[in-house]
């Protein structure tokens, strides 16, 4: 969602790409290759148990910290590699404190530049790349995946959040180091994979990185690499099992997706668990996934509260270690709507700022209007 930027460099960031006014975001070998998930899992495969050096330390503790990160010369003299260090921090270095849509973040991780499968988006602000440790593991070790079963193409992270949490511009959630923005692998004219870019994907998984606004001649048409970003979505849900709250999407791609789960044959756990947690919210969802996480148990004893839905496998998952949910209250989150709404910009709003567009993408905008609004499509999780 855009925030309050001005319209200058509101116009000079659509001038770059179509999603500048349609995004609509609230944006090896070290990791395992995990190909399934046992569909009553254990405590422990869920990684809903406590971890043990949340009860030895606090959670800021400048000892804790020092012994998860590489002392000098452990690498031979040769600089630590970010990517790898990620995967070998401990939970306890992150407390994400309150909700997504309110909270804030002690201790935040950056999401490094790049890594096995994945990077940051460059057009990203640099300061909008941190999250808690586990979302920042899950989002790693799922790329990986992908780049293990198949190579050739990489995921692109947007936004996660700041490095203290709290309000961030262009989104109405972001603030607890639990959310990230994950744009769709994407394919070019002929098929051959692309790094990804941010532009709306029509009920066909098509869309046009329509660049300048203004001039046509330099569109380039993309689709869906619906394979990969299948087989991240799968990934995700096997890597960080029962953490997986919410995952935005707009409808027509989440039915793409499921498709292509039926294609690859995905386990069946897998596949629900995804139509579960599967839902397009006000905003289309259109060009990217937002992924949300839930508290994991270490940080609701540092105050961290989910949002709504909770599931009943969440529920079961947390009494087998004697907890309950702990959810955002109803009331603060009517208050933060307005905060919400001060940070963002309508689709119409984002239009009117984006000056002179060519025919292409007034026709495109025109189409788009179909998938806008809201959904209700029956489903329990989705309201």
């Amino acid at each position: 969602m855009f925030g309050s930027a001005n319209t200058a460099s509101m116009r000079m960031w659509l001038g770059v790409t179509l999603a500048g006014f349609l995004f609509m975001s609230c944006s090896r070998g070290a990791a395992p290759h995990p190909i399934g998930a046992p569909e009553h899992a254990s405590p422990s495969a869920t990684g809903l148990l406590p971890k043990a050096s949340a009860q030895d330390t606090a959670l800021s503790s400048k000892a804790a910290i020092a012994a998860a990160m590489p002392q000098e010369g452990a690498h031979g003299g040769e600089p630590p590699d970010p990517a790898h260090e990620l995967l070998g921090m401990l939970g306890s270095l992150t407390t994400s404190i309150g909700a997504p849509a309110g909270g804030h973040l002690k201790g935040g991780v950056r999401l490094p530049d790049s890594g096995p499968g994945y990077r940051h988006n460059p057009k990203r602000p640099d300061i909008a790349r941190y999250g808690t440790v586990e979302t920042l593991q899950a989002i790693a070790k799922a790329a990986d995946v992908v780049e293990h079963f198949m190579p050739g193409s990489g995921l692109t992270v947007n936004d996660v959040g700041l490095q203290d949490g709290g309000p961030i511009a262009q989104h109405g959630s972001h603030q607890a180091g639990r959310d990230a923005d994950i744009l769709f692998y994407v394919l070019d004219a002929s098929g051959k994979p692309i790094p990804a870019v941010g532009v709306p994907l029509d009920p066909k998984g098509r869309g046009i990185d329509f660049k300048d606004l203004a001039i046509p001649s330099d569109d380039q048409p993309v689709k869906l690499d619906a394979p990969r970003t299948w087989r991240f979505v799968q990934a995700l849900l096997e890597v960080a099992p029962d953490q997986v709250q919410r995952i935005f999407l707009v409808e027509h791609l989440r039915t793409i997706l499921l498709a292509e789960a039926d294609r690859q044959r995905a386990p069946k756990p897998i596949r629900q668990r995804f139509e579960d947690v599967t839902c397009q919210p006000s905003t289309p969802h259109d060009d990217h996934l937002h992924v949300r996480f839930f508290c994991t148990p270490e940080d609701m004893g540092g105050g961290c509260e989910d949002s709504v839905p909770v599931y009943p496998w969440r529920v079961e998952a947390l009494k087998a270690i004697n907890l309950e949910p702990i959810i955002a209250s109803a009331k603060r989150t009517r208050e933060e709507s307005a905060d919400r709404a001060a940070r963002t910009t309508t689709p119409a709003e984002a239009k009117k700022k984006a000056g002179p567009m060519h025919a292409k993408v007034k026709q495109f905008l025109a189409e788009r209007e179909a998938w806008l609004k809201q959904p209700h499509p029956g489903r329990p999780y989705c309201k």
